[in-house]
């Protein structure tokens, strides 16, 4: 069986992250779910926001400076780390 490219594990890593949001804007309709659980909510996001910088991570052609823009300072001192 072949390895998946980088190319194939962003496509993947990007419609996780559809999904993963999808799930969050449907629990945001429900207003008590919204108002109880901000902060899961907001967690939900941020792994959505995470798995679309790892998938353009991948897809970097100077994969260290893309580094140096990720917006998400935890995800960016975590990827300076295994540098």
């Amino acid at each position: 069986m072949a390895q998946a490219t980088h190319r194939q594990i962003a496509v993947v890593l990007d419609e996780l992250a559809e999904e993963v949001e999808a799930l969050g804007a449907a629990l945001c309709d429900d207003m008590s779910v919204a108002i109880n659980h901000m902060d899961k909510l907001q967690a939900i996001d941020l792994i959505a926001q995470k798995q679309r910088t790892l998938a353009r991570l991948l897809l970097a052609d100077r994969p260290a400076d893309a580094i140096e823009r990720i917006a998400i300072d935890v995800l960016r001192d975590r990827m300076r780390l295994s540098g």
